[in-house]
Protein backbone atom coordinates (compact mmCIF):
# COMPACT_ATOMS: atom_id res chain seq x y z
CA UNK A 1 0.00 0.00 0.00
CA UNK A 2 1.41 3.35 -1.11
CA UNK A 3 1.73 6.25 1.58
CA UNK A 4 0.13 9.37 0.90
CA UNK A 5 2.47 12.48 0.96
CA UNK A 6 1.55 16.00 1.41
CA UNK A 7 3.28 18.13 -1.07
CA UNK A 8 2.79 22.12 -1.92
CA UNK A 9 3.59 22.85 -5.29
CA UNK A 10 3.54 26.79 -6.53
CA UNK A 11 1.02 27.18 -3.55
CA UNK A 12 -1.42 24.75 -4.37
CA UNK A 13 -1.58 21.84 -1.67
CA UNK A 14 -1.82 18.33 -3.14
CA UNK A 15 -2.36 14.72 -1.63
CA UNK A 16 0.46 12.13 -4.02
CA UNK A 17 1.12 8.52 -3.42
CA UNK A 18 4.68 7.68 -2.60
CA UNK A 19 5.22 6.07 -5.90
CA UNK A 20 3.72 9.38 -8.07
CA UNK A 21 6.05 11.54 -5.67
CA UNK A 22 9.47 9.66 -6.13
CA UNK A 23 8.38 10.08 -10.09
CA UNK A 24 7.57 13.42 -10.20
CA UNK A 25 10.48 14.07 -7.82
CA UNK A 26 13.11 12.79 -10.30
CA UNK A 27 11.59 14.51 -13.27
CA UNK A 28 11.97 17.86 -11.80
CA UNK A 29 15.40 16.73 -10.08
CA UNK A 30 16.81 15.82 -13.70
CA UNK A 31 15.39 19.06 -14.96
CA UNK A 32 17.33 21.52 -12.81
CA UNK A 33 20.53 19.65 -13.10
CA UNK A 34 20.48 19.86 -16.95
CA UNK A 35 19.53 23.56 -17.10
CA UNK A 36 22.00 24.36 -14.25
CA UNK A 37 21.80 26.42 -11.14
CA UNK A 38 21.89 30.55 -12.60
CA UNK A 39 19.05 32.66 -12.30
CA UNK A 40 17.30 32.01 -15.90
CA UNK A 41 17.01 28.45 -15.17
CA UNK A 42 15.45 28.59 -11.55
CA UNK A 43 12.67 31.08 -13.58
CA UNK A 44 12.23 28.01 -15.92
CA UNK A 45 12.09 25.28 -13.25
CA UNK A 46 9.54 27.30 -11.21
CA UNK A 47 7.22 27.99 -14.73
CA UNK A 48 7.67 24.14 -14.97
CA UNK A 49 6.18 23.45 -11.65
CA UNK A 50 3.52 26.09 -11.67
CA UNK A 51 2.22 24.70 -15.35
CA UNK A 52 2.42 20.70 -13.60
CA UNK A 53 0.40 21.88 -10.74
CA UNK A 54 -2.11 23.45 -13.21
CA UNK A 55 -2.56 20.34 -14.75
CA UNK A 56 -3.06 18.64 -11.88
CA UNK A 57 -6.36 20.77 -10.45
CA UNK A 58 -7.33 19.98 -13.76
CA UNK A 59 -7.05 16.75 -14.14
CA UNK A 60 -7.60 15.91 -10.35
CA UNK A 61 -9.88 18.52 -8.85
CA UNK A 62 -9.48 16.34 -5.32
CA UNK A 63 -5.86 16.62 -5.17
CA UNK A 64 -5.73 13.19 -4.45
CA UNK A 65 -2.47 12.30 -7.01
CA UNK A 66 -1.82 8.60 -8.47
CA UNK A 67 0.99 7.04 -10.06
CA UNK A 68 -0.80 6.94 -13.77
CA UNK A 69 -1.63 10.55 -13.36
CA UNK A 70 2.16 11.90 -12.76
CA UNK A 71 3.21 9.24 -15.75
CA UNK A 72 0.75 10.84 -18.10
CA UNK A 73 1.38 14.61 -17.18
CA UNK A 74 5.30 13.45 -17.89
CA UNK A 75 4.22 11.86 -20.99
CA UNK A 76 2.27 14.81 -21.96
CA UNK A 77 4.83 17.51 -21.04
CA UNK A 78 7.70 15.56 -22.13
CA UNK A 79 10.87 13.96 -21.13
CA UNK A 80 13.86 16.45 -19.65
CA UNK A 81 15.78 15.14 -22.49
CA UNK A 82 13.25 16.73 -25.32
CA UNK A 83 12.30 20.22 -22.74
CA UNK A 84 15.95 21.14 -21.99
CA UNK A 85 17.64 20.14 -25.57
CA UNK A 86 15.02 19.27 -28.24
CA UNK A 87 17.35 19.42 -31.06
CA UNK A 88 18.79 15.64 -30.19
CA UNK A 89 15.42 14.19 -29.69
CA UNK A 90 15.29 11.74 -32.67
CA UNK A 91 12.51 11.60 -35.04
CA UNK A 92 11.79 7.48 -34.80
CA UNK A 93 12.37 7.48 -31.30
CA UNK A 94 9.10 10.41 -30.91
CA UNK A 95 7.01 8.60 -33.46
CA UNK A 96 7.73 5.54 -31.34
CA UNK A 97 6.09 7.46 -28.47
CA UNK A 98 3.13 8.63 -30.48
CA UNK A 99 2.38 5.53 -31.00
CA UNK A 100 2.31 3.88 -28.15
CA UNK A 101 0.49 6.32 -26.28
CA UNK A 102 -2.97 6.58 -25.78
CA UNK A 103 -4.43 9.71 -25.90
CA UNK A 104 -7.11 9.82 -22.61
CA UNK A 105 -10.81 10.83 -23.42
CA UNK A 106 -11.72 14.32 -24.67
CA UNK A 107 -12.66 16.55 -21.69
CA UNK A 108 -15.93 17.97 -23.25
CA UNK A 109 -15.80 21.29 -21.22
CA UNK A 110 -18.67 23.95 -21.58
CA UNK A 111 -17.37 26.67 -23.73
CA UNK A 112 -17.60 29.60 -21.63
CA UNK A 113 -17.41 33.14 -22.14
CA UNK A 114 -14.51 34.90 -20.90
CA UNK A 115 -12.09 37.73 -21.08
CA UNK A 116 -8.89 37.16 -22.88
CA UNK A 117 -6.19 38.89 -21.00
CA UNK A 118 -3.69 37.54 -23.15
CA UNK A 119 -4.40 39.66 -26.17
CA UNK A 120 -6.44 42.56 -25.15
CA UNK A 121 -6.27 46.60 -25.75
CA UNK A 122 -8.62 47.91 -23.25
CA UNK A 123 -10.01 44.50 -21.33
CA UNK A 124 -9.91 42.18 -23.48
CA UNK A 125 -13.53 41.51 -24.18
CA UNK A 126 -13.25 41.55 -27.87
CA UNK A 127 -10.55 39.15 -28.11
CA UNK A 128 -12.88 36.93 -25.55
CA UNK A 129 -15.46 36.89 -27.97
CA UNK A 130 -13.07 36.18 -30.69
CA UNK A 131 -12.04 33.08 -29.11
CA UNK A 132 -16.23 32.23 -27.95
CA UNK A 133 -17.05 32.58 -31.52
CA UNK A 134 -14.12 31.04 -33.49
CA UNK A 135 -13.15 34.34 -35.09
CA UNK A 136 -10.36 36.31 -35.33
CA UNK A 137 -10.67 39.56 -32.55
CA UNK A 138 -9.91 42.05 -35.18
CA UNK A 139 -13.56 41.95 -36.43
CA UNK A 140 -15.15 42.56 -33.26
CA UNK A 141 -12.79 45.29 -32.57
CA UNK A 142 -13.23 46.72 -35.87
CA UNK A 143 -16.93 46.59 -35.55
CA UNK A 144 -16.59 47.68 -32.21
CA UNK A 145 -15.01 51.39 -33.52
CA UNK A 146 -17.30 51.57 -36.37
CA UNK A 147 -20.38 51.23 -34.45
CA UNK A 148 -19.53 53.68 -31.86
CA UNK A 149 -19.36 56.31 -34.49
CA UNK A 150 -22.96 54.98 -35.91
CA UNK A 151 -24.21 54.84 -32.74
CA UNK A 152 -23.25 57.78 -31.37
CA UNK A 153 -21.05 56.65 -28.26
CA UNK A 154 -24.08 53.38 -27.33
CA UNK A 155 -21.50 50.85 -27.96
CA UNK A 156 -19.04 51.85 -25.17
CA UNK A 157 -21.83 51.69 -23.06
CA UNK A 158 -22.95 47.42 -24.08
CA UNK A 159 -18.86 47.20 -23.55
CA UNK A 160 -18.65 48.01 -19.87
CA UNK A 161 -21.53 45.82 -19.42
CA UNK A 162 -20.11 43.13 -21.21
CA UNK A 163 -16.58 44.47 -19.27
CA UNK A 164 -18.27 43.69 -15.92
CA UNK A 165 -20.24 40.70 -16.91
CA UNK A 166 -17.41 38.55 -18.82
CA UNK A 167 -14.92 36.94 -15.89
CA UNK A 168 -11.08 37.31 -16.69
CA UNK A 169 -10.22 34.23 -18.12
CA UNK A 170 -6.96 33.18 -15.46
CA UNK A 171 -6.79 30.04 -14.64
CA UNK A 172 -6.09 27.25 -16.76
CA UNK A 173 -9.15 25.66 -16.55
CA UNK A 174 -10.78 29.22 -17.73
CA UNK A 175 -8.68 29.76 -20.69
CA UNK A 176 -9.27 26.25 -22.16
CA UNK A 177 -13.04 26.67 -21.46
CA UNK A 178 -13.02 30.36 -23.36
CA UNK A 179 -11.83 27.88 -26.22
CA UNK A 180 -14.12 25.68 -26.36
CA UNK A 181 -13.83 21.34 -25.45
CA UNK A 182 -10.13 20.37 -25.57
CA UNK A 183 -8.02 16.96 -24.64
CA UNK A 184 -6.29 16.46 -21.82
CA UNK A 185 -3.18 15.88 -24.40
CA UNK A 186 -4.35 19.27 -26.28
CA UNK A 187 -4.03 20.97 -22.11
CA UNK A 188 -0.30 19.50 -22.10
CA UNK A 189 0.55 21.28 -25.30
CA UNK A 190 -0.55 24.36 -24.04
CA UNK A 191 1.25 24.35 -21.36
CA UNK A 192 4.73 23.63 -23.04
CA UNK A 193 3.93 25.94 -25.56
CA UNK A 194 3.86 28.20 -22.94
CA UNK A 195 7.27 26.88 -21.41
CA UNK A 196 8.77 26.65 -24.85
CA UNK A 197 8.54 30.80 -25.17
CA UNK A 198 9.76 31.09 -21.53
CA UNK A 199 12.50 28.29 -22.03
CA UNK A 200 13.84 30.67 -25.60
CA UNK A 201 14.86 33.72 -23.89
CA UNK A 202 17.31 30.40 -21.80
CA UNK A 203 18.30 28.93 -24.74
CA UNK A 204 19.17 32.08 -26.56
CA UNK A 205 20.93 33.58 -23.82
CA UNK A 206 22.96 30.29 -23.26
CA UNK A 207 25.75 30.35 -26.16
CA UNK A 208 24.91 26.66 -26.59
CA UNK A 209 26.34 24.88 -29.99
CA UNK A 210 23.10 23.56 -31.23
CA UNK A 211 21.73 27.06 -31.06
CA UNK A 212 24.37 28.06 -33.32
CA UNK A 213 23.85 25.29 -35.89
CA UNK A 214 19.91 26.38 -36.08
CA UNK A 215 20.82 30.38 -36.79
CA UNK A 216 22.87 28.22 -39.78
CA UNK A 217 20.69 26.29 -40.99
CA UNK A 218 17.98 29.11 -41.59
CA UNK A 219 16.37 29.65 -44.43
CA UNK A 220 17.60 32.54 -46.05
CA UNK A 221 14.81 32.35 -48.82
CA UNK A 222 12.38 32.16 -46.31
CA UNK A 223 13.81 35.37 -44.78
CA UNK A 224 14.12 37.66 -47.79
CA UNK A 225 10.16 36.27 -48.38
CA UNK A 226 9.63 37.25 -44.49
CA UNK A 227 10.86 40.67 -44.94
CA UNK A 228 9.07 40.92 -47.84
CA UNK A 229 6.32 40.60 -46.49
CA UNK A 230 7.13 42.58 -42.80
CA UNK A 231 8.19 45.60 -45.31
CA UNK A 232 4.87 45.57 -47.47
CA UNK A 233 2.23 45.18 -44.08
CA UNK A 234 4.44 47.82 -42.64
CA UNK A 235 3.74 50.23 -45.82
CA UNK A 236 0.12 49.36 -46.02
CA UNK A 237 0.16 49.97 -41.80
CA UNK A 238 1.53 53.41 -42.48
CA UNK A 239 -1.01 54.42 -45.85
CA UNK A 240 -4.03 53.33 -43.32
CA UNK A 241 -2.76 55.08 -40.30
CA UNK A 242 -2.39 57.91 -42.57
CA UNK A 243 -5.66 57.81 -43.74
CA UNK A 244 -7.16 57.82 -40.52
CA UNK A 245 -5.32 60.48 -39.02
CA UNK A 246 -6.60 62.76 -41.41
CA UNK A 247 -10.14 61.33 -41.55
CA UNK A 248 -10.02 61.63 -37.19
CA UNK A 249 -8.71 65.50 -37.78
CA UNK A 250 -11.18 66.21 -40.16
CA UNK A 251 -14.23 65.33 -37.87
CA UNK A 252 -12.75 66.78 -34.76
CA UNK A 253 -12.57 70.01 -36.58
CA UNK A 254 -16.34 70.11 -37.63
CA UNK A 255 -17.10 68.95 -34.59
CA UNK A 256 -15.33 71.82 -32.75
CA UNK A 257 -16.34 74.25 -35.75
CA UNK A 258 -20.01 73.70 -35.17
CA UNK A 259 -19.86 73.30 -31.32
CA UNK A 260 -17.68 76.27 -31.04
CA UNK A 261 -16.95 78.79 -34.40
CA UNK A 262 -20.32 78.08 -35.47
CA UNK A 263 -20.99 81.99 -35.42
CA UNK A 264 -18.17 82.15 -38.17
CA UNK A 265 -19.35 78.94 -39.99
CA UNK A 266 -20.76 80.15 -43.58
CA UNK A 267 -23.13 77.60 -44.10
CA UNK A 268 -25.20 78.78 -41.35
CA UNK A 269 -26.08 81.93 -42.95
CA UNK A 270 -29.05 82.69 -44.89
CA UNK A 271 -29.67 84.87 -48.01
CA UNK A 272 -28.98 88.13 -46.59
CA UNK A 273 -26.01 87.00 -44.39
CA UNK A 274 -27.97 87.32 -40.88
CA UNK A 275 -26.78 83.86 -39.08
CA UNK A 276 -29.75 83.44 -36.67
CA UNK A 277 -29.71 79.44 -36.73
CA UNK A 278 -27.36 80.19 -34.49
CA UNK A 279 -29.47 82.33 -31.96
CA UNK A 280 -31.85 79.69 -31.74
CA UNK A 281 -30.01 77.86 -28.99
CA UNK A 282 -30.53 81.54 -27.06
CA UNK A 283 -34.35 80.86 -26.94
CA UNK A 284 -34.22 77.14 -25.29
CA UNK A 285 -31.04 77.20 -23.00
CA UNK A 286 -29.36 79.70 -20.71
CA UNK A 287 -25.36 80.72 -20.63
CA UNK A 288 -24.59 77.67 -18.38
CA UNK A 289 -26.60 75.25 -19.81
CA UNK A 290 -24.93 75.54 -23.44
CA UNK A 291 -21.65 75.54 -21.92
CA UNK A 292 -21.98 72.42 -20.56
CA UNK A 293 -24.15 71.08 -23.55
CA UNK A 294 -21.17 72.03 -25.51
CA UNK A 295 -18.32 70.63 -23.60
CA UNK A 296 -20.55 67.19 -23.22
CA UNK A 297 -21.23 66.83 -26.81
CA UNK A 298 -17.42 67.89 -27.76
CA UNK A 299 -16.68 64.76 -25.42
CA UNK A 300 -18.94 61.99 -26.12
CA UNK A 301 -18.41 62.86 -30.00
CA UNK A 302 -14.81 64.08 -29.67
CA UNK A 303 -13.10 61.11 -27.81
CA UNK A 304 -14.14 58.21 -30.23
CA UNK A 305 -12.16 59.72 -32.80
CA UNK A 306 -9.37 60.84 -30.48
CA UNK A 307 -8.80 57.23 -29.89
CA UNK A 308 -8.83 56.75 -33.55
CA UNK A 309 -6.31 59.42 -34.24
CA UNK A 310 -4.32 58.06 -31.19
CA UNK A 311 -4.28 54.47 -33.06
CA UNK A 312 -3.84 55.91 -36.55
CA UNK A 313 -0.42 57.40 -35.17
CA UNK A 314 0.47 54.36 -33.77
CA UNK A 315 0.48 52.64 -37.32
CA UNK A 316 2.45 55.52 -38.30
CA UNK A 317 4.87 56.05 -35.84
CA UNK A 318 4.76 52.58 -34.26
CA UNK A 319 5.40 53.92 -30.89
CA UNK A 320 4.98 52.35 -27.44
CA UNK A 321 2.67 53.69 -24.95
CA UNK A 322 0.35 52.44 -22.05
CA UNK A 323 -2.76 51.87 -23.77
CA UNK A 324 -4.37 50.59 -21.19
CA UNK A 325 -3.91 53.89 -19.02
CA UNK A 326 -4.91 55.62 -22.61
CA UNK A 327 -7.69 54.18 -23.04
CA UNK A 328 -9.27 53.99 -19.10
CA UNK A 329 -8.68 57.73 -19.35
CA UNK A 330 -10.49 58.49 -22.54
CA UNK A 331 -13.52 56.30 -21.07
CA UNK A 332 -13.64 58.60 -18.02
CA UNK A 333 -13.44 61.60 -20.19
CA UNK A 334 -16.32 59.49 -22.65
CA UNK A 335 -18.26 58.80 -19.25
CA UNK A 336 -17.83 62.41 -18.10
CA UNK A 337 -19.39 63.72 -21.45
CA UNK A 338 -22.07 61.77 -21.12
CA UNK A 339 -23.23 62.53 -17.49
CA UNK A 340 -22.75 66.01 -18.69
CA UNK A 341 -25.52 66.05 -21.32
CA UNK A 342 -27.81 64.16 -18.65
CA UNK A 343 -27.23 66.83 -16.02
CA UNK A 344 -27.74 69.52 -18.52
CA UNK A 345 -31.01 67.53 -19.77
CA UNK A 346 -32.09 67.20 -16.22
CA UNK A 347 -31.09 71.30 -15.56
CA UNK A 348 -33.74 72.02 -18.77
CA UNK A 349 -36.53 69.81 -17.49
CA UNK A 350 -36.21 71.78 -14.10
CA UNK A 351 -36.85 74.35 -16.07
CA UNK A 352 -40.53 74.30 -16.47
CA UNK A 353 -41.11 73.08 -13.13
CA UNK A 354 -42.77 76.13 -11.32
CA UNK A 355 -45.57 78.27 -12.82
CA UNK A 356 -45.68 82.37 -12.73
CA UNK A 357 -47.67 84.49 -14.40
CA UNK A 358 -48.05 88.32 -14.13
CA UNK A 359 -51.44 90.39 -14.54
CA UNK A 360 -52.11 93.67 -15.70
CA UNK A 361 -55.96 95.51 -15.77
CA UNK A 362 -57.27 98.61 -17.17
CA UNK A 363 -60.78 100.46 -16.91
CA UNK A 364 -61.30 101.62 -21.01
CA UNK A 365 -62.55 104.82 -21.75
CA UNK A 366 -66.27 105.34 -22.62
CA UNK A 367 -67.30 106.18 -25.91
CA UNK A 368 -70.62 107.56 -27.27
CA UNK A 369 -70.76 105.12 -30.22
CA UNK A 370 -72.84 101.68 -30.09
CA UNK A 371 -70.38 99.62 -31.44
CA UNK A 372 -67.03 98.55 -30.08
CA UNK A 373 -64.70 97.91 -33.10
CA UNK A 374 -61.85 95.05 -32.21
CA UNK A 375 -58.81 95.46 -34.73
CA UNK A 376 -55.28 94.19 -35.67
CA UNK A 377 -52.57 96.66 -33.94
CA UNK A 378 -49.29 97.21 -35.76
CA UNK A 379 -50.46 95.64 -39.05
CA UNK A 380 -46.88 96.73 -40.73
CA UNK A 381 -45.17 94.03 -38.55
CA UNK A 382 -47.42 91.14 -40.12
CA UNK A 383 -46.75 93.25 -43.74
CA UNK A 384 -42.82 91.95 -44.36
CA UNK A 385 -41.81 88.66 -45.33
CA UNK A 386 -41.62 86.40 -43.03
CA UNK A 387 -40.35 83.23 -43.03
CA UNK A 388 -41.64 80.01 -41.02
CA UNK A 389 -39.06 77.91 -39.58
CA UNK A 390 -40.92 75.43 -36.95
CA UNK A 391 -42.94 74.95 -33.62
CA UNK A 392 -42.72 74.04 -30.49
CA UNK A 393 -44.43 73.95 -27.07
CA UNK A 394 -47.50 76.43 -29.20
CA UNK A 395 -44.34 78.51 -30.03
CA UNK A 396 -43.73 79.19 -33.41
CA UNK A 397 -39.87 80.50 -34.41
CA UNK A 398 -40.10 82.16 -37.88
CA UNK A 399 -37.45 85.00 -39.42
CA UNK A 400 -38.92 88.37 -40.30
CA UNK A 401 -37.20 90.95 -42.23
CA UNK A 402 -33.35 89.29 -41.20
CA UNK A 403 -34.37 88.67 -37.29
CA UNK A 404 -35.28 85.57 -35.74
CA UNK A 405 -38.79 86.18 -33.55
CA UNK A 406 -40.82 84.18 -30.91
CA UNK A 407 -44.35 84.49 -31.34
CA UNK A 408 -47.11 82.75 -29.70
CA UNK A 409 -51.34 83.12 -30.31
CA UNK A 410 -53.08 85.19 -27.51
CA UNK A 411 -56.68 83.57 -25.94
CA UNK A 412 -59.00 86.40 -26.01
CA UNK A 413 -61.99 86.18 -24.34
CA UNK A 414 -65.31 88.27 -24.66
CA UNK A 415 -67.88 88.83 -22.06
CA UNK A 416 -70.52 91.53 -20.66
CA UNK A 417 -70.99 93.71 -17.77
CA UNK A 418 -71.14 96.77 -16.57
CA UNK A 419 -67.39 98.04 -17.02
CA UNK A 420 -65.57 98.72 -20.19
CA UNK A 421 -62.02 97.21 -19.54
CA UNK A 422 -59.59 94.75 -20.55
CA UNK A 423 -57.42 92.25 -18.40
CA UNK A 424 -54.42 91.04 -19.73
CA UNK A 425 -52.72 88.08 -17.84
CA UNK A 426 -48.90 86.72 -18.98
CA UNK A 427 -47.91 83.28 -17.68
CA UNK A 428 -44.91 81.19 -17.77
CA UNK A 429 -42.53 78.62 -16.22
CA UNK A 430 -39.48 78.76 -14.84
CA UNK A 431 -36.69 76.73 -12.87
CA UNK A 432 -38.12 78.92 -9.72
CA UNK A 433 -40.94 81.05 -9.16
CA UNK A 434 -38.76 84.46 -9.50
CA UNK A 435 -37.61 83.05 -12.67
CA UNK A 436 -41.54 82.11 -13.88
CA UNK A 437 -42.36 85.94 -13.40
CA UNK A 438 -39.41 86.93 -15.16
CA UNK A 439 -39.95 84.69 -18.42
CA UNK A 440 -43.51 86.37 -17.74
CA UNK A 441 -42.94 89.72 -18.03
CA UNK A 442 -40.74 89.26 -20.94
CA UNK A 443 -43.56 88.31 -22.79
CA UNK A 444 -44.57 91.29 -25.00
CA UNK A 445 -48.14 92.00 -26.27
CA UNK A 446 -49.39 95.58 -27.78
CA UNK A 447 -52.74 96.95 -26.98
CA UNK A 448 -54.23 100.36 -27.58
CA UNK A 449 -57.61 101.83 -27.70
CA UNK A 450 -58.39 105.12 -30.38
CA UNK A 451 -62.56 106.16 -28.93
CA UNK A 452 -64.39 103.16 -29.60
CA UNK A 453 -61.80 101.38 -31.43
CA UNK A 454 -59.18 98.68 -29.63
CA UNK A 455 -56.50 97.53 -31.14
CA UNK A 456 -54.83 94.21 -30.37
CA UNK A 457 -51.74 92.29 -31.55
CA UNK A 458 -52.75 88.95 -33.04
CA UNK A 459 -49.70 87.36 -31.76
CA UNK A 460 -47.61 87.83 -28.57
CA UNK A 461 -43.57 87.58 -28.69
CA UNK A 462 -40.62 87.17 -26.58
CA UNK A 463 -38.11 89.29 -25.91
CA UNK A 464 -34.78 88.38 -26.37
CA UNK A 465 -33.80 88.00 -23.07
CA UNK A 466 -36.46 85.73 -22.23
CA UNK A 467 -36.02 81.59 -22.16
CA UNK A 468 -39.29 79.50 -24.41
CA UNK A 469 -41.12 78.13 -21.13
CA UNK A 470 -44.88 77.72 -22.20
CA UNK A 471 -45.84 80.89 -22.35
CA UNK A 472 -49.19 82.23 -22.80
CA UNK A 473 -51.33 85.56 -23.12
CA UNK A 474 -54.62 85.56 -21.79
CA UNK A 475 -56.94 88.72 -22.51
CA UNK A 476 -60.52 89.50 -21.17
CA UNK A 477 -62.16 92.26 -22.40
CA UNK A 478 -65.62 93.68 -20.64
CA UNK A 479 -68.17 95.06 -23.29
CA UNK A 480 -71.04 97.19 -21.91
CA UNK A 481 -74.34 95.70 -22.56
CA UNK A 482 -75.66 98.45 -24.26
CA UNK A 483 -72.78 98.07 -27.03
CA UNK A 484 -72.67 95.72 -30.22
CA UNK A 485 -69.30 94.40 -31.25
CA UNK A 486 -67.65 94.00 -34.49
CA UNK A 487 -64.25 92.21 -34.48
CA UNK A 488 -61.81 91.97 -37.54
CA UNK A 489 -61.88 88.98 -39.36
CA UNK A 490 -58.05 88.43 -38.21
CA UNK A 491 -58.68 88.38 -34.82
CA UNK A 492 -61.78 86.42 -34.90
CA UNK A 493 -60.15 83.12 -35.07
CA UNK A 494 -59.06 83.75 -31.56
CA UNK A 495 -62.06 83.98 -29.95
CA UNK A 496 -64.10 81.59 -29.04
CA UNK A 497 -67.50 83.17 -28.54
CA UNK A 498 -68.47 87.17 -29.22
Amino acid sequence: MNNIININLDGCAFQIEEEAYNKLNTYLDTIKSRLGNNEEAKEIVADIEARIAELFQFKCPQGNITLPVVSEIIETIGEPAEIVDEEDAEEPKQESKSQSFSAPPPYFGRKGLYRDRDDRVFAGVCSGLGAYFDVDPLVFRIIAVVTTLLSVGAVPIIYIVLWIAMPEARTLDQRMRMRGAITFKNVGDNIKEEYNAVSNRFKSYSNSQNYKNMQNRMNKTGDVMANGLHAVLKIIGTILGIGIVLWSVLCIMIIAGVLILKDAMPFLADSVGNLYITNVPNYFLSQVDQTLATIGIMLVLGIPFLVILYLGLMLIFRFKSNGKAIGLAALGLWIAGLLLLFFTALHIVKGFEDAGSVSEHHKLESTTSNTVYLKVANKDNYSGNKEYLFDLNDMELSLQNGKLIVEGDPQINISRGDDFSIHITKNARGLNEEEAEFNATSTEYFWAQNDSIIYLDRTFSLSDEALIRQQNVNVNIQIPHNKSLQVSPYLDRLIDDY
